[in-house]
């Protein structure tokens, strides 16, 4: 599974961490709770007690009766319990924040996990039956491939060069070291660096296109239009639909929000 990055598919184990979460959780309520209880109780006991509450010097001297916690030992608990939990819970937003993985890879790992791969003609399977059951729960399944903005086009990409899978295109889009992973002919490697050229050189192309053919179309209407009236209105729907069509490739092959969508189209 270390073979391909889009193989790099794993749970989380949202459920454990929730269910984690909320006992530590739990166990701090408990422990803030005891607190309130020692604070109200030495705030009306007596004067000694109540200095404690307002001095840290009397309070740290103060020493445990019948083997009850000092606030001093019961501060020191929720410290150490409190990191614990802040620990575990920026750990469970990393998780959370992590990729979920595309379609295309959660089905090409589980076709790869179901199906096997051969080896001198016998069909060995990655894993037993029981470890490979993680990979039908989709919903907690988190990928440690990092997100690219035109993420679909490479998925377009590489299913086009799966469906004209020829020697030339083998040679161009394969590396030889990644020709050297797989010995099985229906398990195809595409060198990643080489996919991502091909979709640079095609988001160049329609950028490129999206210049030039609009100034080429108000240079015609200007040129071969005699009606000032009518040219005028020529240019306005050209210029529009040129800018609908630069916001719709901003959307499709960025992560740029909405504002920044809105920005680039008026300027």
């Amino acid at each position: 599974m270390d073979s391909e990055d889009t193989f790099g598919i794993y749970r989380r184990f949202g459920f454990l961490y929730s269910r984690v979460l909320l006992s530590k959780q739990d166990e701090l309520r408990r422990l803030e709770d005891t607190l309130d209880d020692m604070d109200r109780r030495d705030a009306t006991t007596s004067d000694k007690t109540r200095k404690c509450l307002k001095s840290q010097a009397k309070d740290f001297a103060q020493t445990s009766t019948n083997g009850t916690q000092t606030r001093t030992e019961l501060l020191r608990t929720v410290q150490g319990k409190l990191y614990e939990y802040g620990q575990f819970l920026l750990q469970a937003q990393q998780m959370v924040a992590l990729n979920k993985p595309a379609d295309r890879d959660h089905l090409s790992v589980q076709n790869f996990l179901e199906n096997g791969y051969e080896d001198n003609g016998a069909i060995l399977r990655p894993l037993m039956a029981g470890d490979s059951e993680f990979i039908y729960r989709k919903e907690d399944l988190v990928t440690l491939r990092p997100g690219r903005e035109s993420a679909w086009l490479d998925a377009f990409v590489e299913r086009l060069l799966k469906m004209i899978h020829c020697k030339p295109v083998q040679y161009i889009f394969c590396a030889k070291e990644t020709r050297l992973k797989s010995t099985n002919p229906h398990i195809i490697y595409y060198t990643k660096r080489r996919i991502d050229r091909l979709v640079t050189l095609i988001i160049g192309c329609l950028m490129l296109l999206l210049l030039i053919v609009p100034t080429y179309a108000l240079y015609r209407v200007t040129t071969n239009m005699p009606e000032p009236r009518a040219t005028n209105a020529t240019s306005i729907g050209i210029l529009l639909v040129a800018t609908l069509m630069f916001s719709a490739i901003l959307s499709l092959f960025t992560k740029a929000k909405r504002h920044e969508i809105l920005g680039a189209s008026a300027a």
